[in-house]
């Protein structure tokens, strides 16, 4: 996937003040020390990635003036940013993306891309739930359940540095629309405190055969 169609969705998607953009394909990128030590026994395949997604997160840092810094992994496997930043990283169809703010002018943010092809029916009650698809017919049904299942993953990125909670798809409602998701009363989400349940705001935008999801939550939300 040429690096261009994701430069291309990320003119798209449009401008947030204070948030950096990078793009980078696997092959690129050097890690730092901490970095190389977290994936030391992965797959050659993986390193690369993995390597792609870092540089396309520090390009996104150089975009907002930023210097190069380790971007380590933690335990749970997310990025550990460097003190005062917060970022998100997404790595899809051969191709890597980075988005990055400080932590002054965002809480938090996530991001997804994805391929946009039809989610496998038996997928769509895992993902959907009944009244985000309404009476769509069943092509259209499955192309906007693959939409639905982007903007809770980028959502779902957003939350967890917050609330440090893992839940389910059904823990979410989106409304495309008003860009936003909000949290439902499903078991899925038990573990989340009422007075962590944030709406979290949506943009996504659609081209070149993939989808860009992006949530970017203020620093003035409680």
């Amino acid at each position: 996937m040429p690096a261009a169609h994701l430069e291309d969705l990320v003119r798209q998607i449009g401008s947030l003040r204070g948030v950096g953009w990078g793009v980078a394909v696997p092959g690129e990128g050097e890690l730092y020390p901490a970095e190389a030590a977290a994936i030391a026994r992965a797959r050659a395949e993986r390193r690369a990635e993995f390597a792609a997604g870092r540089l396309a997160a520090r390009r996104a840092m150089a975009q907002l003036g930023l210097a190069d810094a380790a971007i380590p992994m933690g335990v749970d496997r997310a990025p550990v940013w460097p003190k005062g930043l917060v970022g998100s990283i997404s790595h899809a169809e051969g191709g890597c993306l980075g988005v990055v703010a400080r932590d002054a002018d965002y809480r938090s943010l996530g991001i997804d891309v994805e391929g946009d092809d039809l989610l496998a029916e038996d997928l769509i009650p895992e993902i959907c739930l009944p009244e985000e698809l309404g009476l769509l017919p069943a092509g259209a049904r499955a192309a906007r359940a693959k939409r639905l299942f982007s903007a809770k993953e980028a959502a779902y990125k957003a939350h967890y540095p917050l609330a440090g909670k893992v839940f389910g798809f059904h823990g979410l409602r989106v409304d495309l629309g008003q860009g936003c998701a909000r949290f439902t009363d499903h078991p899925e989400v038990a573990s989340i405190p009422p007075e962590s349940r944030w709406d979290l705001p949506l943009r996504q935008v659609v081209g070149n055969g993939l989808i860009l999801s992006l949530s970017a939550v203020p620093a003035g939300i409680s």
